[in-house]
């Protein structure tokens, strides 16, 4: 059984409206909202020096960078960094995105680098964006496009901001989206969460990280 990390903000009644309306076994009914295709692509958000910070708790990673999150994102960090491995080893590609503030005016700035732990490897795609989809302003559709990619696993922060933003645009394009949910990250436990339950029950399909590596070796099966 999926252990589902919303459900203990779910009162009895919710719990009952979401099983009477179908979104345990479908998500949404207005689209297909859930599928695994087959010629994925491990989509790295944001996992940036800014993002991250030091390896401390929240409230002191934030003295340094305000949007730092500290063990949190460490905490994901340990499990993205062997799920990309998983990826590369099955032949499923790997791309990255960076947010870019305004406030910096150098794009190359240490503060903007992806941590080394998860660092792209030659050939891996950046693509850099000011917004919170990364699909806005950028060129990921075509890429993805060109491509043939059917399927974007989604992993990085934060949970409630730009993974939903993305989620949310890549299901409106008409691709997949699984969530490997000890991935993601956001600053705000209740925040994290709810995106989660939302993005489970209109736009995605969220897995526990193991099944999501499942799915990445039997999709490398058939290479």
């Amino acid at each position: 059984m999926v252990d589902r990390i919303w459900e203990d903000l779910l009162s009895e009644r919710d719990k009952r409206v979401i099983e009477k309306a179908g979104y345990d076994e479908g998500g949404a009914s207005s689209w297909d909202s859930r599928g695994l295709g087959e010629n994925p692509l491990v989509l790295v958000i944001d996992v940036q020096r800014l993002t991250v910070g030091e390896d401390v708790p929240i409230l002191e990673a934030i003295e340094e960078y305000r949007t730092a999150m500290g063990e949190i994102a460490w905490s994901a960090v340990d499990r993205i960094a062997p799920f990309l491995e998983v990826a590369r080893e099955n032949d499923v590609p790997v791309a990255y995105t960076r947010v870019v503030p305004s406030s910096y005016d150098d794009p190359d700035h240490e503060d903007l680098a992806i941590v080394d732990e998860i660092a792209p490897r030659d050939g891996e795609s950046v693509i850099d964006k000011t917004y919170a989809s990364a699909f806005y302003g950028t060129d990921l559709l075509s890429r993805l496009v060109g491509d043939g990619v059917d399927t974007l696993v989604i992993v990085g922060n934060s949970t409630s901001g730009c993974v939903r933003a993305t989620t949310v645009d890549a299901q409106q394009h008409g691709f997949n989206v699984v969530l490997p949910q000890e991935c993601l990250f956001d600053r705000i436990e209740a925040s994290h969460k709810v995106g989660l339950l939302d993005l489970w029950m209109k736009y995605a399909e969220v897995l526990e990280t193991d099944a999501a590596e499942e799915y990445l070796e039997s999709v490398g099966e058939g290479v």
